[in-house]
């Protein structure tokens, strides 16, 4: 049976915000590479506080991603935190056992 990470054929990179520094600039934890699929999208979400978002991205990852990640796409500098995503809203799909499968990410 196939699993849906099989069509994860892309790598992004994410880390974890772990704070902020005296002045005030997001620190991260450790950045780690994960199979994804990465889509262009057009659509109108709600982010996390309610306001609609026009999303840019969606990413399928079997990754345990939040909205205090921050994410790079193929081929963006990862050593460049303002080149990094912020997730607009996370949507995990979980099949019928109650088992997290994947992940929608929304940028």
């Amino acid at each position: 049976m196939a699993s849906p990470s099989d069509r994860f054929r892309q790598t992004i990179f994410y880390a974890l915000v772990m704070g902020r520094d005296a002045h005030g600039k997001p620190t991260l934890g450790p950045v780690s590479p994960v199979r994804a699929r990465v889509q262009p999208s057009r659509r109108l979400i709600r982010d996390a506080t309610g306001n609609e978002h026009l999303a840019s991205h969606v990413i399928y990852t079997d990754a345990e991603l939040t909205l205090l990640h921050r994410l790079w796409l193929p081929g963006e500098d990862k050593s460049d935190f303002n080149r990094a995503r912020r997730p607009a809203a996370v949507d995990e799909l979980v099949d019928g056992a109650g088992v997290v499968r994947f992940r929608k990410v929304w940028l």
